[in-house]
């Protein structure tokens, strides 16, 4: 709503809300124990359920932009992509 009331004072420049989304404080593909290296302390299924549920909670808030970052392992940035497909898939 901020950003339409200050974009209607000079509509040469368009502000938009963008949501970032991230961190989790669970990894999908680093060990939690040194003893055990296949162990995991979450799923790929568990962590794009979390990030839906991040960017629901966004969209919901008016954000037009969505942004993946801090995330330093590559498979909770996958998840966080493939849950901004679903979302825009049912959506």
């Amino acid at each position: 709503e901020v950003c339409d009331e200050v974009t209607a004072k000079d509509p040469t420049k368009p502000r938009f809300v963008v949501g970032a989304i991230g961190p989790t404080n669970r990894t999908g593909s680093i060990s939690p124990s040194v003893e055990d290296p296949s162990a995991r302390n979450v799923t790929f299924d568990e962590l794009v359920d979390t990030y839906f549920e991040q960017i629901v909670g966004l969209m919901d808030g008016g954000a037009d932009i969505l942004m993946v970052e801090t995330i330093f392992d590559t498979l909770n940035a996958k998840a966080a992509l493939y849950a901004i497909g679903e979302y825009l898939e049912f959506s």
